[in-house]
């Protein structure tokens, strides 16, 4: 896959996907049995502590791709149109038929 073929959207909609849905869902579940255990284990309170970190750094990723994917757009939509309305001389499009 060529590096410009991946786009923030791609992977936002991979987050949003059903599998990781699924996946969150199963993590949640077992999450919750894991903090309702009265003496957990050392190993299942390392397991709350990287899955809570897990999820943190899933919703942070999220958050910055989506602010990414805004900037992006505003970026590109700002220079096309700035290339659109800027002052110097164009010789392509149909300005060249309404010259004088």
């Amino acid at each position: 896959m060529s590096q410009s073929s991946i786009k923030p959207a791609i992977i936002l909609n991979e987050l949003n996907s059903g599998g990781v849905k699924i996946l969150m869902d199963h993590l949640t579940i077992f999450l919750e049995y894991l903090e309702e255990k009265n003496d957990p284990e050392p190993i299942e309170i390392q397991i709350v502590d990287a899955a809570y970190q897990v999820i943190e750094k899933f919703q942070l990723l999220e958050s910055t791709l989506r602010k990414y994917q805004v900037e992006v757009a505003e970026d590109l939509l700002g220079s096309k149109l700035d290339k659109l309305y800027s002052s110097e001389p164009r010789n392509t499009g149909t300005s060249r038929l309404f010259k004088g």
